[in-house]
């Protein structure tokens, strides 16, 4: 058997497999250090930065859950608060505020399903399988209301079944056109595509610096 270095793409004779993605390298190529050559385990560079990434993911995601706790317990606190002293007024005021908040619209396809379950002031627009040109339709033709802020999460579909990126930044630019005319007020926010097992990092990490 020939084996290729997954790094320089030779002919390897000797050298390492990595422990995760499988592929073997020269010493050289894969930045290898004797004690871990020894120990019998090792991780290439792609692995341990994909490895990295996803444990950046999963701390922010973390942080975003106690900053939501956080905004939460405030609300009980005041409640609590407002109950104890027995001010009708302020209980009512806290209710009228808690439904009068910023209401959001979520544009996406089936990755945010469960967005804004059980939330008053968030609206979710669900549509699985469906790519950035279709989602004209989707705001030209349907009610949804008056947001403050939309929030639409495309890109990820069209990249698996396009490979010109430059067609599908086309198509994510126009569609923010379409949604600045249908909400000229409101605050837009796109979203940048989310990783997945059938599109290779690097045209993610390509299109959303774009």
């Amino acid at each position: 058997m020939q084996v290729i270095c997954s790094g320089c793409e030779r002919i390897l004779k000797s050298g390492t497999q990595c422990d995760t993605c499988g592929g073997w390298f020269h010493k050289s190529c894969g930045n290898l250090k004797a004690h871990l050559v020894d120990s019998g385990k090792w991780n290439c560079e792609r692995c341990k930065w994909e490895s990295l990434c996803l444990l950046q993911e999963k701390l922010q995601n973390v942080l975003n859950q106690t900053e939501d706790l956080k905004l939460r317990n405030k609300k009980l606190e005041e409640q609590l608060r407002m109950t104890a002293t027995g001010n009708e007024i302020g209980r009512k005021i806290t209710v009228q505020e808690h439904h009068e908040g910023e209401k959001y619209l979520v544009v996406s396809d089936s990755i945010v399903r469960n967005v804004g379950t059980g939330q008053n002031n968030m609206m979710v627009e669900c549509f699985p399988g469906i790519r950035t040109e279709q989602l004209h339709t989707v705001l030209d033709n349907r009610d949804l209301g008056t947001p403050d802020t939309v929030i639409i999460h495309v890109g990820t579909n069209g990249l698996k079944r396009s490979i010109n990126l430059d067609y599908v930044m086309g198509e994510v630019y126009s569609l923010v056109n379409t949604a600045k005319v249908k909400f000229p007020q409101p605050k837009i926010v796109l979203c940048g595509v989310l990783r997945r097992t059938d599109v290779t990092w690097r045209r993610i990490g390509a299109l959303n610096d774009r």
